[in-house]
C-alpha cells in the first residue's frame, strides 16, 4: 500500500472565465496551471492547488461550454476543503455576501462544516478541521488565519461499496476509518487529500455525466514503477486492466472504471507543476503542452476569453 492519497479531483464546468472568478475570489484560492485537456484542447483545464500546485492539493475543472446540466442526488458527492473551525462563521457571512447560498451540517465524527455549490452547482463544503499544511494561499482580503487550509477530500456515490472498497484498501493505500449510516470514510495520512468518502446510494443509476459532476477522481502513485505495480495488483486481485500509461506532461497516469462506472485514474507525482513555470508565476500564462504546440495558433482563435483579473 502506498498510502499516498488523493492525487486530484476533476470536475466539469461551463463558463471558465465564471469558474475562475469563483474559485480565486470567492474562495481565495490559486490558479496554479491554465492549460488545455488533452482529448479535447479546445476547452480549458483550470487547476487549483497550494502554493506549489503539490499533488493532493489540486481540484481541477475541464471547462466544456456546451455541458448541460446533470441531474443528482443532494449530497451524495462533493469536494471537501479544510478551514478550522472557528472559521466557519465567517466563511458563512462570506458566502452570503458574495450571493452564494449555503447550508450548516455536521460531519459523521461532529466536525462543523458548510455546504454550497460552485456556479456550475458542483457541491463543495468547507469542514472545520485541524489539518495544518506546509503552507497557506490566503489573497489579500482573506484573513491567513481564516483562509482555505487545503483540499481536504472527496465524498463520491457509488450503487455497490464493497469492490470500491477493496481497491481503496488494497491498492490505493487508504484504511477505513469510519463506517456509519449511508458513508464509510477512508483515510491515507492525515494531510491534504488524505480522505475519501463512500457513499451507499440505493437503487438510483448514476446520473450522466455533465456540469458541476466530478468527471475522475485520481490517485498518487511515487514514479512509473509504482504506477506499474498498481497496474498489476488490480488485474491481479480484481481482472481490472487499465489502460496504457498516459504521457499528461505534469504526470504520468493509467485509467480504469471502477465500480458503478466511476472514472478512476492513478497519476505519478512528478515531473509537477513547476517543470514550465516558477513558484511565483504558477497559473498567470496559458500553457499549451509540447504535444500540442503544432497546434497553438488554433487553439488560441478556439478557446474563449478568459478573465484573467483573478489570476493567482
Amino acid at each position: 500500500m502506498t498510502g499516498r492519497g488523493l492525487h486530484h479531483v476533476t470536475a466539469i464546468a461551463t463558463n471558465a472565465s465564471c469558474n475562475l472568478d469563483f474559485f480565486t475570489r470567492v474562495l481565495g484560492l490559486r490558479l496554479v496551471k491554465r492549460t488545455v485537456t488533452h482529448e479535447d484542447p479546445g476547452a480549458y483545464h483550470l487547476i487549483y492547488g497550494d502554493e506549489e500546485g503539490s499533488p493532493g492539493s489540486r481540484l481541477s475543472f475541464f471547462s466544456w461550454v456546451s455541458a448541460g446540466a446533470s441531474l443528482r442526488p443532494s449530497g451524495s458527492e462533493y469536494v471537501s476543503f479544510a478551514v478550522v473551525p472557528e472559521a466557519i462563521d465567517w466563511w458563512e457571512t462570506r458566502l452570503g455576501a458574495c450571493n452564494v447560498s449555503c447550508r450548516r451540517a455536521s460531519t459523521a465524527d461532529g466536525r462543523p462544516s458548510l455546504m454550497f455549490e460552485d456556479p456550475d452547482r458542483t457541491p463543495l463544503a468547507l469542514i472545520g478541521t485541524d489539518l495544518t499544511p506546509a503552507t497557506i494561499w490566503s489573497p489579500p482580503d482573506i484573513p491567513a488565519a481564516l483562509a482555505v487550509r487545503a483540499l481536504l477530500g472527496v465524498t463520491v456515490s457509488v450503487r455497490g461499496t464493497e469492490l470500491m472498497a477493496r481497491i481503496l484498501t488494497e491498492v490505493l493505500g487508504f484504511a477505513e476509518i469510519a463506517n456509519a449510516g449511508d458513508q464509510i470514510t477512508f483515510s491515507a495520512h492525515g494531510g491534504p487529500g488524505g480522505r475519501l468518502c463512500l457513499h451507499r446510494r440505493r437503487e438510483q443509476p448514476r446520473p450522466r455525466l455533465g456540469a458541476g459532476m466530478i468527471h475522475h477522481v485520481a490517485f498518487r502513485a511515487r514514479d512509473e514503477a509504482d504506477l506499474a505495480a498498481m497496474a498489476e495488483m488490480l488485474q491481479a486481485r480484481f481482472g481490472i486492466a487499465t489502460s496504457p500509461v498516459k504521457d499528461r506532461y505534469y504526470f504520468r497516469s493509467i485509467y480504469f472504471r471502477g465500480p458503478d462506472g466511476i472514472l478512476i485514474e492513478i497519476s505519478t507525482d512528478g515531473p509537477g507543476l513547476l517543470i514550465d513555470e516558477t513558484r511565483e508565476t504558477l497559473g498567470t500564462r496559458l500553457i499549451i503542452p509540447p504535444s500540442l504546440q503544432d497546434r497553438q495558433e488554433e487553439l488560441l482563435r478556439i478557446l474563449p476569453p478568459l478573465d484573467r483579473s483573478f489570476a493567482g
